[in-house]
């Protein structure tokens, strides 16, 4: 009765353990045969199974197959001859497997072919680690997505293959019908078809280039987002940030932080916050403490507003825009406006919405100035209806009352001048002209002093200038003049109509194009 007994525990004891070992296979199970034509062992020889036509073989949830093969006692073993791995989703074949069974590791090599729903890898050599799933190769692959119609090619990489993901380095490069990307280290997940960049990075599409040295790209919706090192020339124009946006679909590049677009053709530079780009209509905005810098002969225009754009097409050729507080600064010549154009084609300047002009010691206003470049300098000024141009006799400091000083004037509906060596030398007046001009004289002491007011109403006046002041007038039709004593001039005429004297605003350097709080 005793012996039945334990007989029975004995039984339900193995049972058990059979029951465990069907659930719950033990780490490092030995390798099983699952089928050959011909199986021949000499332990004394070899102490090793040798494996013959037709071999199929099975390692936990992975089926091999091969030619031949040695199965050794540890586990290890050595195929030949149209070697395959099917692990998961993953599909190997080449012409030699190493594997060692108890790290699960497997190296393939001649002609090895990776392939997993999408895509197809090929190389020479392979290491993969069916635990970790990932397949690694170190003497460069040829890695095609179907799904993407991407080619990939790379000296190292990786195959994460529970997620997805390939890590290439060294001499990276993906190829696409419609873009080109090359690069140090790439991270690509072949289920969304997004590229993650970690290295100098170049990519191509058409005539655009875009450079990064951090950043992704998204070949499905075309997308790309470069977070280091942005660079995306298309053309003569480049467009820099912190970070870049290309949209190749909708044609558009965005930029945010110390953004900058360049124009080689023009020789234009234009900084801001914020910056876009529409590829399609050849179009650029700037807006955040935008500035922009022309090159002008020698020596360089800079221009605040708060937004920057600029066109170009075939007819107009390029055009920049500068729309609300204008402030521009250079060297002989400053200004502010509401809004500023600038045209490639007849190289023209145009100051809308109260703009105000100074050359010299000439301040020059009216409701819109026009200034024509030749070669890069002040050609010819023309203002446009109230125009008036005033320079101070006296040496004013930037803070004195403008009311208690003497200003020669000239108006009319027009004025007309001309540049030389960068300076205004002569102006032109005509309809309803007025000039007002103020003679000094030394006093006993040597001290110069205003004596006398003269005003003259003509249709026409010309006014040279020397170095900013009044050198001579002509009156081209016969003028009515008058002349007072300083002491008696009208106080009321000693300002044409429209007149201030706007001097406060004047930039005086490239910094204060910008207001303070700016």
């Amino acid at each position: 009765m005793i012996q039945m007994r334990s007989l029975f525990i004995w039984v339900l004891i193995l049972l058990h353990a059979g029951l465990l070992a069907q659930s719950t296979p033990p780490a490092g199970a030995r390798i099983e045969i699952l089928s050959a034509d011909n199986l021949v062992y000499d332990k004394a020889f070899t102490k090793a199974q040798r494996l013959l036509g037709h071999v199929r073989l099975k390692h936990e949830n992975a089926l091999m197959r091969c030619d031949s093969a040695w199965l050794f006692e540890d586990q290890t073993m050595n195929a030949f001859g149209h070697v395959a791995i099917d692990h998961d989703t993953l599909h190997i074949t080449g012409e030699r497997l190493d594997y060692v069974g108890k790290e699960r590791l497997a190296t393939i090599t001649g002609a090895v072919r990776l392939s997993d729903p999408g895509m197809e890898l090929t190389t020479d050599a392979l290491t993969y680690a069916l635990r970790e799933r990932t397949a690694r190769y170190t003497s460069g692959a040829v890695i095609i997505s179907h799904r993407e119609n991407n080619t990939l090619t790379s000296c190292n990489g990786a195959y994460q293959a529970a997620i997805h993901r390939f890590v290439f380095s060294d001499s990276v490069k993906l190829s696409h019908p419609e873009h080109i990307i090359v690069t140090d280290t790439l991270h690509y997940t072949t289920t969304t078809g997004v590229a993650d960049f970690f290295g100098p990075t170049r990519i191509i599409q058409g005539a655009t280039l875009m450079f990064c040295e951090r950043g992704s790209y998204d070949t499905r919706a075309d997308r790309g987002l470069f977070t280091r090192a942005g660079r995306i020339l298309d053309g003569a124009q480049e467009l820099r940030g912190d970070s870049l946006l290309f949209d190749g679909r909708a044609g558009e590049g965005r930029g945010w932080g110390h953004v900058t677009m360049i124009d080689t053709s023009s020789n234009l530079l234009v900084r801001g916050q914020q910056g876009l780009h529409l590829q399609h209509a050849d179009s650029s905005y700037i807006t955040g403490r935008a500035e922009l810098v022309m090159l002008m002969g020698e020596d360089s225009l800079f221009l605040h507003a708060d937004t920057l754009s600029a066109t170009t097409d075939s007819s107009r050729g390029q055009r920049v825009l500068a729309r609300r507080n204008v402030r521009f600064f250079k060297n002989d010549m400053q200004g502010v406006c509401d809004t500023m154009t600038w045209a490639d084609r007849d190289s023209l300047i145009t100051l809308a919405g109260s703009p105000y002009l100074w050359s010299g010691k000439d301040q020059i206003s009216g409701r819109l100035i026009t200034i024509a470049l030749r070669n890069g300098h002040a050609h010819r000024l023309h203002v446009l209806r109230d125009a008036l141009l005033a320079n101070s006799v006296d040496s004013l400091p930037e803070d004195a009352d403008p009311t208690a000083a003497y200003f020669d004037q000239v108006t009319g509906t027009t004025i007309t001048g001309w540049f030389a060596h960068d300076k205004l030398v002569r102006i032109e007046a005509e309809g309803n002209s007025r000039t007002l001009s103020f003679a000094k004289e030394k006093d006993e002491s040597g001290t110069e002093r205003v004596t006398t007011m003269n005003r003259a109403d003509c249709s026409r006046i010309v006014v040279r200038l020397d170095s900013g002041e009044v050198s001579s007038i002509s009156f081209l039709v016969k003028p009515d003049a008058v002349m007072y004593p300083i002491g008696q001039a009208p106080v009321e005429e000693m300002r044409m109509k429209g007149f201030t004297w706007n001097a406060a605003a004047r930039p005086v350097d490239r910094i204060s194009i910008f207001a303070p709080e700016e």
